[in-house]
């Protein structure tokens, strides 16, 4: 069921009168009816692998609940500090051993239907270069609707159990609906569950404040994904369909294009999700902070899908860096390379492997993996750089406040980032990097400016709704560009008068001016095949 058709809006007309009609108390429950009905339309298989996932994870953290309150009981009986610790050791090693159950099930759900033909499809070739005439058929799983989004809330869910950050849900529905809240089950964010849970039960009836400050913003997502992602979307197919005759200036006006696709249809979505879910009264995380604002590659990843990279981050990264193999590779590579490089290289090392991951994470291809290797070589390097440009910046320290400067590493940034990103829409490594290097060996400018983007399948007309789209939510991004919500400067700057005039000019454009029809069948979010 899209978020964008007619389909989805019924849905929640439906769910609003369910909702309201509830008790208070039960409310909840109409939330994860709705969300597994939501879920339903997508396949009614896939509620096999969500509800396996559900219910390995309440089994395993009531197991873990147990194992705590027991080493707790025992350890109110004494007041030897050894003892003591002695039962939170052994707690602890058994609550490890439900937490490794729990991973190998819901993880290996995801490695199932998401990596199993990667697997085959590499072998085969392994198998033909070393001569074998025999080759495995693939399993071609289908791939459930968000799968590895609710797949890394669940793996947090069940860590922050296990290090006794979180108190397990007693309820096993509740913890259904935590998995399964249908507005984000789509494409994230990724919630944590001390967060979420603050709202996600408490059963506030639908108030008009929330619902005016939802709508907002789910008019903004509509907004954003039907008059400029799906709007331009065609005319990326028909570009990186035939690279072979869209190269050099083609491919820059290529991945620039894809930038702005992906931007409008990420963040649509998640504004949608965001929206939906404070119709409810739910609080979600944010998951975008004005990314292309961004100085460094660094920055941009606090900015951009902020929640996947802080569970990397949080999950993987700072425990690989901080773990006893970990620290003994540091001091053997200390001792072997001297303090410095010594000490960095293993951090380095577990740099790569969680981008390497987390490329892994986006997609089983080799694309997606060079993808997150590319972007870990180039935040690896950026901090080997680090000393220089602190140096640099010592010696003109005026420089980092100077206008030109900011722009030119806003320019940099946008631009390197929409090189990396090539990986994502053309087909093949060797393929991809062919693409950047014809960037200097077959620029085509000329070729550029007399072909134009006639080829495309757009009107100059679609261009114009898709440009003015793009001033519209630049303008948007401009009000909040000190932190504050849009929707609170419209409410705060803006008679209102001119407040319903700028939402019924949006709403008449979203309209107007949205992709629909032939040629512009509604299109599922890109980050839903993650």
């Amino acid at each position: 069921m899209l978020f964008t058709s007619a389909h989805f809006l019924l849905f929640l007309l439906i769910l609003f009168a369910l909702y309201q009609c509830t008790p208070q108390k039960l409310r909840w429950a109409a939330l994860l009816l709705g969300s597994m009905v939501f879920y339903a339309f997508a396949g009614p298989i896939f509620l096999l692998y969500i509800c396996t996932t559900i219910i390995v994870t309440y089994i395993c953290t009531m197991g873990m609940r147990r194992v705590w309150e027991k080493s707790a009981q025992r350890s109110d009986f004494t007041e030897d500090k050894q003892l003591r610790k002695q039962y939170k050791a052994e707690a602890k090693a058994i609550s490890k051993r439900w937490l490794v159950s729990a991973l190998v099930i819901v993880l290996g759900l995801l490695a199932m239907v998401k990596y199993t033909d990667f697997v085959i499809g590499n072998t085969n070739v392994v198998l033909g270069w070393l001569g074998v005439d025999r080759s495995f058929g693939f399993m071609r799983f289908a791939l459930p609707m968000g799968i590895s989004f609710y797949t890394f809330q669940t793996v947090g869910y069940l860590l922050d159990v296990h290090r006794q950050k979180a108190q397990p849900l007693a309820n096993p529905l509740k913890l259904a609906l935590f998995v399964s809240f249908f507005p984000q089950v789509v494409q994230g964010p990724i919630s944590r569950f001390g967060m979420l849970s603050e709202t996600l039960y408490s059963g506030e009836s639908l108030q008009k404040h929330n619902l005016s400050r939802g709508g907002m913003r789910v008019l903004i997502g509509f907004f954003k994904k039907l008059v400029i992602a799906d709007r331009l979307w065609p005319a990326l197919v028909v570009l990186t369909s035939y690279p072979e005759d869209f190269r050099g200036a083609f491919y820059l006006f290529s991945i620039f294009m894809y930038a702005v696709i992906l931007f409008m249809d990420f963040t649509g979505g998640i504004d949608i999700t965001i929206g939906v879910a404070e119709m409810f009264g739910v609080k979600m995380p944010e998951n975008f902070n004005r990314p292309f604002y961004s100085r460094s590659i660094q920055e941009y990843w606090t900015r951009w899908h902020i929640t996947m990279y802080t569970w990397f981050r949080d999950y993987l990264f700072y425990p690989m860096t901080l773990s006893k193999g970990m620290l003994r590779a540091t001091k053997f590579c200390r001792r072997v390379l001297g303090d410095g490089l010594g000490k960095r290289i293993p951090v380095h090392l577990s740099l790569l492997w969680v981008w390497f991951l987390t490329g892994l994470w986006h997609g089983a291809t080799w694309n997606f993996i060079a993808w997150g290797l590319a972007n870990g070589i180039v935040i690896m390097l950026a901090q080997e750089l680090t000393p220089l440009k602190n140096r640099f910046h010592a010696r003109f320290t005026t420089i980092k406040h100077n206008y030109l400067f900011i722009c030119a590493q806003i320019f940099w940034t946008f631009w390197l980032m929409n090189m990396i990103r090539s990986f994502d829409i053309y087909a093949g490594v060797r393929n991809t990097f062919g693409m950047m290097a014809s960037v200097v060996t077959d620029f085509g400018l000329s070729d550029f400016l007399a072909r134009g983007v006639s080829e495309l399948t757009l009107y100059t007309s679609d261009y114009i709704a898709a440009l003015t789209g793009v001033a519209v939510i630049l303008w948007i991004s401009y009000l909040g560009r000190d932190g504050v919500d849009f929707r609170d400067k419209l409410t705060q700057n803006f008679h209102w008068v001119a407040r319903y005039a700028v939402i019924g000019i949006i709403l008449f454009m979203t309209l107007v001016l949205g992709a629909y029809g032939h040629g512009y069948d509604a299109r599922q979010f890109i980050y839903n095949q993650f």
